[in-house]
């Protein structure tokens, strides 16, 4: 086995490994630390994103405050003798926009419901939402699943009637999604149905 002709060179040697290990393991620490450090940046930047886009959803879909009590309160009066006050949910859809129109005219009050599911596009139910505001039908945005704000509803205004015609359409999409269909078309009709005595009519959907 080789040795050092003197015991100096041998501790030198030593010495120097020594300075290459601490300083091969001091990098791979801070690479660690490094590391860890992005992933929790990322993980934040991720968190904070997720945050940002659920409160987009949720300040794009809020309702209450005075000035949306006030608007339900303007859209259900009745302006005729012996109307009755109608909550049409799926207003924005083709059916729902003309049966809104319709009970508009005669001197019915209206207030519209619809969630804008991007099934079709949600642009042609938007315009229909820009006619019916023209003729002084507020369309409240939001699901029928969502107990909170029919509760609101019905304590803003004593319906008489219900026009239910929110549903998910078309049989071929209810083979890719069905869930979709049970949410709309079965849970909809379940939580909307007993919320009250009103006479709740249902005549199909689009």
């Amino acid at each position: 086995m080789f040795l050092p002709s003197t015991p100096g060179k041998f501790k030198d040697k030593s010495i120097t490994m020594h300075r290459q290990f601490y300083r091969c393991f001091a990098s791979t620490s801070t690479m660690f630390l490094w590391a860890l450090f992005l992933v929790a940046l990322t993980a934040a930047y991720l968190s904070f994103q997720s945050f940002v886009d659920s409160g987009s959803r949720y300040f794009s879909t809020a309702w209450g405050g005075i000035q949306w009590e006030k608007q339900v309160r303007a859209s259900a009066q009745i302006r005729r003798h012996n109307g009755v006050s109608v909550l049409v949910t799926g207003a924005a859809g083709f059916v729902g926009t003309h049966v809104s129109l319709a009970l508009k005219k005669r001197g019915d009050g209206v207030v519209g419901l619809d969630n804008f599911n991007s099934y079709y596009d949600p642009s042609l139910k938007r315009d229909r939402r820009n006619l019916l505001n023209s003729q002084n039908i507020f369309v409240v945005e939001g699901d029928i699943n969502d107990a909170r704000m029919l509760a609101k509803l019905f304590e803003i205004v004593a319906f008489t009637h219900v026009m239910h015609l929110a549903a998910q359409a078309g049989v071929r999409y209810a083979m890719e999604n069905p869930q979709s269909y049970v949410h709309s078309n079965i849970a909809g009709l379940l939580r909307i149905w007993p919320k009250r005595k009103s006479p709740i009519f249902r005549i199909g959907s689009d």
